[in-house]
């Protein structure tokens, strides 16, 4: 299965009896690859998913896929995330990290890939993956130029399609690919009232409206939701995550499950997905009124 079981910022909000619950049922229904951060949820989101999934790595760590991330500061800071990252989890190694938001002159600057390739060297850290939403850097990662990065996590979705050259070329040279923001924090599917009046979440209103990222979507989303539930009033939802499982280069998804319905839902897509022929032509449709376009200067 490509899913992830995400944990952002609002995973480290919940009680330890929500979270659990969540991972015990996502467990239960396959899923057995987790996405993380450092920092996550102000620091708790880790430490949350490693004590619920606590017996399950003390029983069969292999059996699980742990992905982390921190940002590119100094290969200081990096040495210590991912430190305490092992720690955290009770796990002499982390399989997937992934370097958040590294651009061109942090890959370059020699001494954070190298920390980054001791680690692995030492057998604390399995793939070197870069977490990046910047096309000249996703563009630069998918030549190859770098032989340490073994997986690159980007987003893209519907909207964000200029990144399909990068993924073909990717996968050329061996390169994972992880799509993030598949559903553009949500909004592909519905719109910001109608998504807080579902969580009732101050945080996710703060960050559609404040956020530049967020706000980009904003107006692009409206239309291409507007479009498929004129066009496919009961499939609607389940295409922009159907898009992009259906896209046979990328390997894995991380996406956010907050509750058992969502998880579910993400699941019955991802092992029946809406037919590529409808997908593909809501992306050509997409493609050609609603982009989001990044200079690659």
């Amino acid at each position: 299965m490509k899913l992830e079981f995400g944990t952002g910022s609002r995973f480290g909000r919940l009680n330890f009896k929500e979270a659990y619950a969540l991972v015990e049922y996502a467990l239960n229904k396959g899923i057995n690859r987790f996405d993380t951060g450092f920092s996550y949820g102000n620091f708790k989101s880790q430490p949350l998913l490693a004590k619920c999934l606590e017996k399950k790595l003390k029983l069969s760590r292999e059996s699980l896929i742990i992905s982390t991330k921190c940002a590119a500061k100094s290969p200081e800071y990096i040495n210590y995330c991912i430190q305490k990252s092992i720690e955290n989890f009770n796990s002499s190694y982390i399989d997937n990290f992934h370097l958040w938001g590294a651009n061109i002159q942090d890959l370059e600057d020699g001494e954070i890939l190298k920390i980054l390739s001791k680690l692995q060297k030492e057998g604390k850290i399995k793939k070197i993956s870069v977490n990046t939403h910047r096309l000249k850097t996703i563009k630069k990662i998918s030549t190859g130029f770098y032989s340490e990065i073994e997986g690159i996590l980007i987003d893209f979705n519907l909207l964000k399609q200029d990144r399909i050259p990068y993924i073909k070329k990717s996968r050329d040279y061996g390169i994972k690919v992880f799509a993030g923001t598949v559903l553009c924090q949500g909004l592909l599917i519905e719109s910001i009232p109608e998504i807080f009046l579902r969580s009732y979440s101050p945080f996710y209103l703060g960050r559609a409206l404040l956020k530049k990222e967020s706000r980009n979507y904003l107006k692009p989303a409206k239309i291409i939701r507007k479009h498929m539930k004129n066009k496919y009033k009961k499939l609607y939802r389940e295409i922009p995550l159907s898009y992009v499982i259906n896209e046979s280069l990328v390997e894995y998804i991380p996406i956010g499950m907050l509750s058992m319905k969502s998880i579910k839902r993400n699941i019955e897509i991802a092992e029946n997905p809406i037919k590529k022929e409808i997908t593909d032509g809501i992306a050509k449709w997409a493609f050609e009124n609603c982009q989001i376009k990044e200079n690659l200067n």
